[in-house]
């Protein structure tokens, strides 16, 4: 039987190999050979300073009283950039486009800075120049550095963007391999600050991020499965989505045509802004498989399906949320809205909406008449029939003679549905709130053998049926909050009625229009009637009197069938060989194309622009594009080694590892000046290990003067 010191031995050894104590039950024990670990580990780093003295000591008498720290710069992230922008052959890469001498360091320092220093150009010379050790990286001589410098690397940096991004592309790729080409596509837009009056790209528009007030410019964005940017494209700030995709798929073609991709056929992966019908027949031409909801919504036409839910699949999404799926094979939709699906043997019909049951091919001709069993007729019956009218119909709104003053909001058993422009099919969340976007990449790196070539035919499509329980959250919420909204304006309308504030029947109906504008899917739920004064269409002297005095609000009662498309939507794709959940994982990537605006947006300084020439903007933006090459690359090879931080995190933590110089006087008088980057912290060398970096900068001894 072991003593009592060979345990404390044996338990001493496993602490330092790493591996859990024998005697973690004992706090005791385990508090004695932590000490012991910690007085090993000094000793040992004494013994190889005294080894390194030994050898390499440069040794002075100095006073100590006379030492202090000058120039303290950031070097941890600097490092992490550095190693990065080396790894994607960056140098080689802008000589091939040009750039050579002084103007290499320069757009080095720049893109790199933008990565950490996120901001204005004018910020970004700021951090160059006073914050940061990038000039001793990047070999720049401050003292011939301007901030001019800054802009005109920039541009020359744009105008070398159609030989910098497929080069980039191809270095990422050979960098992260894979056998998996699904191509992410999206546009975003970001606003600027001043006039912007000389600016041809600042365009009013839709914007992103509720920044109604301002101009905006457009930025489209190809990216790969995993996040890693292939191509940017700038537009006017009020550039319609769908028309974007043509030069996108020009791009990627020309890369095609470089055998990028070998023998295999990429996937595009788009949402419902883009994916036009238009744009899904330019997809099927340039013989190219896509999976996308498609921007007219196509739910109700497989009401029958989700009210049934017959034939789904359950899966989950990252938040551990339920989805529903179902596969179906679909003949190309036809005039009429007719829609024709296969389903276990059986062939069915649907004509907006209505679903009927068809007997086994009875028969087809090119003018797409059926020959059914049953119930064949198409009617359409409308919904619940308006109040109706008496004088004056504006907007959709009806008028009515009464004399009563209260607002009326009538209400009927219902169930409330939302606007289609929930992005994230996946979870129902917005991307901002995304915590784990890898899962899906994986599981498509898995199965990237099964979507290596193109499986469409012009006999039938694919899509699938899907049903989100957070979706369906989601909508809800959001639908509640619209009528909420929609309930409070008319409210607050009526209320001026009543105070007689506003009275004209013409100046009613149009609030009444703006509002309905403004809330279009709730707006259809409700009847607005507009309620007269007793006097109203008398000629009272000379004129005719006009006079609302009250609205009533009436729910329309909605069908149940309603609640079924709850959380629902239709993917449709080329990939007729891919089951259910994996096409819905496929789908799901787009995650990587909002991170890549997330990113853009909030880590490397897209917003706001400050520019007022285009060609500035767009130089600007490209920069934050450049850097996003960098950023990607960093984050894919944490995740590679199972670490999730990203990139702010990261370069929060290595913020405080600095290089400074170190000021000391001898005893002769000399005055030393020793640049040294300062002792990695156990933080900092962990990252470091995880992204393979080193410092490449030397310890600097100079002498200053004598005293």
């Amino acid at each position: 039987m072991a003593s009592s010191g060979q345990c404390n031995c044996q338990c001493y050894y496993l602490g330092l190999s790493g591996v859990t104590s024998l005697f973690e039950s004992d706090p005791i024990i385990a508090r004695y050979a932590d000490l012991a670990i910690t007085k090993y580990a000094i000793r040992s780093e004494v013994a190889a300073a005294k080894e390194t003295r030994a050898t390499e000591a440069d040794l002075e008498m100095v006073d100590l009283s006379s030492a202090k720290t000058i120039n303290s710069r950031s070097i941890g992230p600097e490092l992490i950039g550095n190693s990065f922008y080396e790894a994607l052959s960056f140098d080689k890469i802008l000589e091939s486009a040009g750039l050579s001498g002084e103007s290499l360091g320069i757009a080095k320092a720049t893109i790199i800075a933008r990565l950490i220093h996120p901001g204005s150009d004018r910020k970004t010379y700021s951090y160059i120049n006073s914050n940061s050790s990038l000039p001793e990286i990047c070999g720049i001589d401050l003292s011939k550095f301007h901030k001019d410098k800054v802009y005109a690397i920039a541009d020359k940096l744009y105008d070398a963007k159609g030989v910098i991004e497929p080069a980039l592309y191809r270095a990422s790729s050979d960098l992260f391999r894979t056998n998996t080409r699904l191509f992410l596509f999206d546009l975003t837009n970001t606003y600027f600050e001043g006039s912007t009056k000389g600016n041809s790209l600042a365009k009013h528009g839709h914007s992103k991020e509720k920044r109604f007030d301002c101009t905006l410019v457009s930025l489209a964005l190809l990216v790969d499965h995993r996040g890693l940017p292939i191509y940017s494209e700038i537009h006017e700030g009020n550039t319609s989505e769908p028309r974007t995709l043509i030069s996108v798929l020009d791009a990627l073609e020309s890369l095609s045509d470089g055998s990028l991709f070998g023998d295999v056929v990429p996937t595009i992966v788009m949402d419902r802004g883009i994916a036009t019908k238009a744009n899904l027949e330019l997809l099927i031409k340039r013989n190219l498989n896509y999976v996308v909801i498609e921007r007219a919504n196509k739910k109700s036409l497989y009401r029958s399906h989700f009210m049934e839910m017959e034939g789904f699949t359950e899966i989950y999404d990252a938040q551990g949320s339920p989805v529903l799926v179902k596969k179906l094979q679909v003949e190309p939709q036809k005039p009429h809205g007719r829609v024709r699906t296969q389903v276990q043997g059986q062939v069915k019909t649907q004509v907006q909406g209505q679903v009927q049951t068809l007997e086994e091919d009875t028969g087809t001709d090119d003018n797409n008449s059926y020959t059914t069993s049953g119930n064949t007729s198409n009617s359409i019956s409308n919904s619940d029939s308006s109040t109706g009218t008496d004088d004056y119909i504006r907007n959709g709104v009806t008028g009515k003679n009464t004399g009563t003053d209260d607002t009326k909001i009538i209400k009927s058993d219902s169930s409330t549905d939302t606007d289609d422009y929930i992005r994230n099919g996946a979870t129902g969340n917005n991307i901002s709130d995304s915590t784990d976007t890898d899962t899906n990449a994986t599981s498509i790196s898995s199965s990237s053998t099964s979507i290596s070539s193109s499986s469409s035919n012009n006999n039938t499509t694919t899509v699938v049926l899907c049903r989100s329980l957070g979706r369906s959250k989601k909508e809800s919420a959001i639908s509640s909050q619209a009528n909420e909204r929609f309930l409070v304006d008319i409210t607050s309308l009526n209320t001026s009625i009543t105070k007689g504030s506003i009275s004209k029947t013409t100046v009613v109906s149009e609030r009444i229009g703006r509002i309905k504008a403004k809330y279009p899917s709730i707006a259809s739920k409700y009847e607005i009637s507009l309620e007269y004064h007793q006097d109203h269409g008398k000629i009272i002297k000379k004129r005719r009197f006009d006079k609302v005095i009250n609205l009533t609000i009436t729910e329309k009662p909605t069908k149940a069938k309603d609640d079924n498309l709850q959380g629902a939507y239709v993917i449709d794709t080329s990939h007729s060989e891919l089951d259910a959940g994996e096409i819905w994982n496929i789908y799901t990537t787009l995650t990587k194309v909002e991170d890549a605006f997330r990113s853009l947006k909030s880590d490397l300084g897209l917003r706001p622009v400050y520019h007022q020439l285009a060609s500035r903007t767009a130089a600007h933006l490209f920069i934050s594009v450049l850097a996003y090459h960098l950023l990607s690359a960093i984050e894919l090879t944490l995740r590679q080694n199972n670490d999730k931080r990203r990139w702010s995190t990261i370069k929060e933590q290595l913020n405080s590892h600095r290089r400074a110089t170190i000021v000391l006087t001898s005893d002769k008088g000399v005055v030393y000046h020793i640049r040294t980057s300062g002792v990695s912290e156990p933080v900092h060398k962990e990252i470091y290990r995880l992204l393979g970096v080193s410092d490449p900068l030397k310890r600097i001894k100079t002498i200053a003067t004598h005293l």
